[in-house]
């Protein structure tokens, strides 16, 4: 595995030019006076080249991912900066059509003013706030199911398909999967 696509892999990045500013941010010189002149930031060529090979494969595979601006609040139908059409918009988690809905909105802005923006890390590190409880029991009273014991909240099904995966899986068990799976069933798995 390349560099590059090692740090995208690892850090998430959207695309391949992001992963190349956090190497050329890396690798910046600095001065060590005051009377030094302040040099451009560069990283060395070998290493510029090997980014700029890699950018090429992405690209001849159909690899490489650019951003798409949308200048709209999600829905089905969203507005992009790269086109005057309305885009019909499949890949969003926005099934049920309420990220934008004017009521989820309101009592979205009611809690934000009231509790923040979150807790700033994950809930086993820094606590469940009595909102996040007071959800999961309401989730919990729905399907009458306080036999169970619990409801959890994930953030993602990510974090959701990791959770369950690391919480009563062992290395005795054996999971069949297929390739196509989403990715986070995958590294769930892992």
């Amino acid at each position: 595995m390349s560099l590059l696509s090692s740090i995208a892999a690892k850090r998430s990045f959207q695309h391949a030019a992001a992963a190349a500013a956090c190497v050329q941010r890396c690798f910046a010189t600095s001065t060590t006076t005051a009377a030094s002149s302040s040099a451009q930031a560069r990283i060395p060529a070998v290493l510029e080249e090997r980014i700029a090979q890699r950018l090429d494969e992405m690209k001849s595979a159909g690899t490489f991912k650019t951003e798409r601006i949308i200048t709209t609040p999600q829905n089905s139908s969203i507005s992009v900066q790269s086109s005057t059409k309305p885009v019909l918009n499949f890949c969003a988690n926005n099934y049920l059509g309420l990220a934008d809905h004017p009521l989820v909105v309101e009592r979205a802005s009611r809690f934000l003013n009231t509790w923040g923006n979150g807790l700033s890390s994950v809930r086993f590190i820094c606590g469940t706030q009595t909102i996040h409880k007071d959800l999961e029991n309401q989730i919990t009273a729905f399907y009458n199911r306080q036999d169970t014991g619990d409801t959890i909240l994930y953030a993602s099904c990510f974090d959701a398909n990791a959770g369950i995966f690391e919480s009563l899986l062992t290395d005795q068990d054996a999971i069949i999967s297929d390739s196509l799976n989403h990715a986070s069933i995958i590294d769930g798995e892992r």
